[in-house]
């Protein structure tokens, strides 16, 4: 009765990591910014102000984005900032995107560039408690399984491997503020679905940064991406759970809940190379099962059998 609704979205996922490159459409320039599978969020300042560099690099001309997603909207609003003249194209807009499904807690992957990474960090820094833009720290926990007996279940038995700050974004929040300030320094938002890149070159602009995630892979021919489904369960918001914890549970990359002022996010799974966006009502029962024992767990009580 809790439960306010479930989501499913489609992460691009890309074997052999996110698309971070400039090269040549035709007789113009296009910077590709996709394939960030479940760090867009996370990566979005970091990546986007590196992709702003490669695009005023050289052009002095009109901007296209394709995308308005995290990673476009953060693009197109750093080079609006810088006094480029950007036109937002995309298929939808929030609160439309898979930007809109993410659970949106910023953890950086260990593996990135330490200058993305730096950028990343101080982009989201700068955000953490400004009015109206759904960003705030919470107390975020790893949760290990305590000793080794492989017959051990759910989650009895476990213990606080790390405990950090971290940064929580509300993306309904958030997305909307960044278009409302994208739009305050004049970039243009147009609807428009891309089927070919000959549709891309048709376009007025001469640089064109590409952020359309899942959808560059039959665009621009990118046989590396893919989907990773993920689905989410929301519950209605409490203002007392200002924690956020991340567990492996078996048969699912690993158990998650984040507290928004929307909602409480539940969730854990990463199906790669499933395209249905078909709420599965089997998740939603172990969803609400783990995290009733991790609340169990974490109240010191055992859960009735």
């Amino acid at each position: 009765e809790r439960i306010l609704k479930t989501v499913v979205g489609l992460r691009p996922y890309r074997s052999g990591g996110f698309r971070l490159t400039k090269d040549a459409l035709g007789d113009k320039k296009i910077v590709h910014n996709y394939g960030h599978a479940g760090d867009g969020v996370s990566l979005s300042w970091g990546c986007a102000e590196v992709a702003a560099e490669m695009t005023a690099q050289g052009s002095d001309g009109d901007i296209a984005i394709l995308g308005s997603g995290v990673m476009g909207l953060t693009t197109g609003l750093i080079l609006a900032r810088d006094g480029r003249k950007v036109t937002i194209y995309a298929e939808d807009f929030p609160p439309n995107t898979t930007s809109n499904i993410a659970g949106a807690l910023i953890l950086v992957p260990d593996n990135i560039d330490a200058r993305i990474t730096r950028l990343a960090h101080e982009g989201w820094d700068k955000l953490v408690d400004r009015p109206g833009y759904g960003v705030k720290r919470v107390r975020h926990h790893f949760l290990g399984r305590q000793g080794t007996d492989p017959s051990a279940e759910g989650f009895l038995g476990r213990h606080i491997r790390e405990q950090n700050p971290t940064v929580m974004v509300d993306p309904g929040i958030y997305l909307n503020r960044i278009v409302e300030d994208a739009r305050a320094l004049g970039v243009k938002m147009y609807t428009k679905r891309f089927e070919t890149p000959a549709d891309v070159t048709a376009l007025p602009e001469r640089t064109i940064v590409n952020c359309t995630g899942l959808g560059a892979g039959a665009l621009f021919s990118d046989d590396a991406v893919t989907p990773e489904r993920g689905q989410l369960t929301l519950l209605i918001p409490q203002p007392e759970i200002d924690y956020a914890y991340i567990a492996r549970e078996p048969g699912l990359t690993s158990l998650y809940m984040f507290p928004r002022e929307t909602s409480i996010v539940l969730g854990g799974t990463r199906d790669r190379g499933n395209w249905s966006l078909d709420v599965d009502p089997e998740t939603i029962e172990t969803f609400l099962r783990g995290h009733g024992e991790m609340a169990s767990w974490a109240g010191g009580a055992r859960p009735a059998v």
